[in-house]
This record gives C-alpha cells, structure tokens and sequence, in this order.
C-alpha cells in the first residue's frame, strides 16, 4: 500500500489540495489530476471530499499538476494511487506508442492499473478570442496555438484534428504551444497566445473566467473529417451550445466537435475492502458530488460509470456494482474495436 504522511508532499507539486478531516492515523493515497478549472479536476475533488468524509481512516490528497498520461505511469510504478483513466491511455500504454514509446514493459505496467468509473471528460473547446480574426479552424494558419501539455495525449489528439480537418501541421502552418493546463489557460488570459484548446464539459470554470471581461469564439470541427480519431479508443461525438458561456460567447449556433471518454482509476494492488468502501461511499453520497458542479449530474452517474471499462474493473468496485445489481461489460482491451459514441 501506498501511503501519503501529511507531512510530506512531493517536491515540485504545484497544487495540491488536502480535503477533510485532521491527519490522525489516517491512511494517506494521492490522487492525481489536471489542472484547477477543467472537468477532471471538479471531479477528482468532490470524489476526494466525499471519501474523506465518509470512509473511515482515509485520506486523499489531490495533487493537481502534470498530465494524465504521466499520473497514470507513476500509478503503474505504484508512485500513486488514483488518477484519470482512460481507453486510449491503456492503449497507448500497453502499445508502448506516444508518450510511452520508451517504455520497455507497457503490457506489464497496464496490469497494474485498474477502473473504478467512466465519464465524460468534456468536448475539445477550440477557444480565442472575439476580435482575433479566427474564425474558423483554417484560419490557424500562422496562429499560436496550445495543443497541450508536453507528453499529454491531448496534444496527440488536437495535432491530429487540425491536421485532418485542413492539413496544417504544427511548426510549419501554426506554431504549437506545450505548457502545462495550469499555464496554459493563465497565459491565455494574458494574451499570449491565439488559441486555446482545452477538453472540459461545459461550462468550464477555466472558459468561464475568460469569458467575465471578453468576448470568445470557440471554433467548431468537421466531424466528417476527424474518421482517424473517431476510431481511436474512448473517442466521442458532442456539441457545445453557442451560449454555453453566456453573452460574451460570440457563437451563433451549436458548434460541433470532439469529446473523450476516461474515469477514474487506482492501483491494481489497493486492497479490495478499501476499494469496496471507497466505492460505496462516493456512490451512496451522489447529491453531494451534484452539487460541485452544474454539468455534474449528466457526466457522474451510475448509468455511465460502466459505459466502457478500460483494461480490467477493480475487484473492490466490481463488488459494490455486483451488489446494487449493475451489468459487469467485458472490459476495452487494445486491439478491440472502437465504435464513437454521440452525446
């Protein structure tokens, strides 16, 4: 077991948040998340909040900095407990491909993660401002612009967008900007750039903060164009409403784009009691994760928390579903099929 004093937080975490309750003889886990203001975030706190409060001797310190990519590495290595899982992050894992292609032993280490729930992660939000001259994605031309974190799968994802929607590729048509999310949307704010590219259900409290003082435009995508993408694990479809941020959103109509499926994952070897009464408490005290967001109730429910199991479920939360009659799905292994769903 992995435990976490309170005493002691990693060197070089930026943000990290101690919910609930005093130390006590508590057993620590960390929970590792992307930045203040995105949808795992809103998640991984309220998930946090609610165990803190009801699972007796448990504490879980959310530490949001890096990408998920790398949390999900350092939960494989058994350096962390829980972290935002996901179909294309198995994949890629045990592919050894993208951020893992230096990894030697990617089937082993995907043993070593296991799901808890799936949710949506949100839609790609292309978002720049009003007066920018953007109006679309093949205005990006010349453009700076944050397709995400350095070794994040995001900046996979939107490279691979852009380029299937009109053929740009980074350093060459745009110029790609890699930042953490945290550094990313401040710099934004901060006119630094041209285009923001961030995954979070609407309204994102990030978007929302831009859009207090300035008119954006979030620039819509070609469905039709993205096949590549659709076929690749966890992919969704979505639209984003033209007031979604209100009357500083300059869309007139729904603007059609990409989503992602992911969730939240733990440690294959976090014992299966814990797991159980972990799983029970957050799914038993649901009004209370509601009421961390407004877009909550349609992203965190029993109805999509089995949607897709990437890799394998925790034994400890196959029990609690097993318990209150939930259908177990055979789990997405790499090499299945992946059929795009629309939300």
């Amino acid at each position: 077991m992995t435990l976490w004093n309170s005493n002691i937080i990693t060197a070089g975490v930026t943000a990290v948040l101690l919910l609930g309750g005093q130390a006590g003889a508590a057993d620590f886990y960390k929970l590792g998340s992307l930045a203040p203001g995105m949808s795992p975030f809103t998640i991984n706190t309220a998930f946090a909040s609610v165990v803190n409060k009801y699972v007796p001797d448990t504490k879980i310190q959310v530490s949001a900095t890096g990408t998920g990519m790398r949390h999900m590495l350092l939960t494989a290595q058994g350096k962390m407990d829980f972290f935002m899982g996901s179909p294309i992050g198995v994949f890629l894992m045990h592919k050894q491909i993208g951020p893992f292609k230096k990894l030697k032993n990617g089937p082993e280490l995907v043993k070593k993660i296991a799901h808890i729930f799936t949710y949506e992660l949100g839609p790609y939000n292309y978002v720049t401002y009003a007066n920018s001259g953007i109006t679309k994605i093949a205005d990006l031309k010349g453009k700076n612009v944050f397709i995400g974190p350095p070794g994040g799968a995001a900046t996979r994802v939107v490279r691979t967008m852009i380029k299937s929607q009109v053929g740009y590729l980074d350093g060459k048509d745009y110029k790609k900007i890699n930042m953490s999310w945290s550094a990313a949307i401040q710099a934004f704010q901060d006119k630094k750039f041209d285009v923001l590219v961030v995954p979070s259900n609407p309204p994102s409290p990030a978007i929302q903060q831009i859009a207090l003082q300035n008119k954006i435009r979030i620039l819509s995508i070609d469905i039709s164009k993205q096949g590549k993408l659709l076929r690749t694990p966890g992919r969704t479809k979505r639209v984003i409403p033209p007031d979604a941020y209100g009357a500083n959103q300059v869309n007139n109509t729904p603007i059609p784009t990409l989503g992602a499926l992911v969730g939240l994952s733990v440690r294959a070897n976090m014992p299966a009691e814990k797991m159980y009464a972990i799983t029970k408490a957050f799914w038993e005290h649901l009004d209370e994760v509601h009421a961390a967001a407004p877009w909550m109730k349609k992203v965190i429910n029993l109805d999509a928390a089995l949607e897709v199991v990437p890799g394998k479920l925790h034994p400890g939360a196959e029990k609690y579903y097993r318990e209150i009659g939930r259908k177990i799905p055979v789990a997405f292994q790499p090499g299945d099929k992946w059929v795009a769903r629309g939300r």
